[in-house]
């Protein structure tokens, strides 16, 4: 399946009322999720309600329809919520992780769709969920996805979720300026990220359309 703007809007105009009830319904539910990432790493928190906000910005100005922009703005806020499973010690870890704790910490992705298929309520955030560190040219993880094969709100998620870690301090790292986080998109269009939505996402922050956060993490 392809999953192009044209397309995905036509399914989503099919499914309007259920999507709109699902979105009111499941509102709780993903609060209480998200309160729990909180209470295990605050930066997980911080750095989900940031992508949610850039994800659904960016879905915005390509036009989707209001219920698939709101998939994806959920599908920001619980894209890590696997994280609550990965061990304290590497969340927290203050230096790069050996090769061995980068592949634990990569399956943090099937940890979130293993917690999310527990509530059908919220089974519709899974493509993009699953999708977030897929890469356009098919070298990410975990189903070696790549173009159009990426559902695109997972391609909203990867340049949100890219760009909120590079401009973050963390322990191990220093915070990149906006201007160098936009040049390393600029560099992985057409590798890492969608080409089309990197131009116009970078373009968003450019405008001041997507409101920078910058929490000090």
């Amino acid at each position: 399946m392809l999953y192009t703007r044209e397309n995905e809007n036509q399914r989503m105009a099919r499914n309007v009322k259920s999507k709109r009830a699902l979105a009111e319904n499941c509102a709780s539910t993903i609060y209480a999720l998200t309160a729990a990432i909180d209470a295990k790493d605050h930066y997980t928190f911080s750095h989900s309600n940031h992508v949610a906000q850039y994800a659904s910005i960016l879905a915005e100005a390509l036009e989707l329809v209001a219920e698939h922009i709101e998939i994806i703005r959920q599908a920001g806020l619980l894209h890590d919520i696997g994280k609550i499973g990965t061990p304290e010690a590497i969340l927290s870890k203050t230096t790069r992780l050996t090769q061995e704790e980068y592949e634990i910490m990569k399956q943090h992705v099937e940890a979130s769709i293993s917690m999310i298929k527990y509530l059908p309520s919220l089974d519709y955030v899974i493509p993009s969920v699953l999708g977030h560190h897929e890469r356009w040219d098919g070298g990410g993880y975990p189903r070696g996805l790549s173009g159009n094969a990426i559902p695109i709100g997972a391609r909203c998620l990867c340049l949100a979720d890219s760009f909120d870690a590079m401009i973050s301090k963390r322990s191990y790292k220093e915070a990149m300026s906006v201007e160098e986080a936009i040049g390393e998109i600029r560099r992985n269009q057409g590798t890492q990220f969608d080409p089309e939505l990197a131009v116009l996402f970078i373009q968003l922050i450019e405008s001041g359309k997507i409101q920078i956060h910058n929490d000090g993490y």
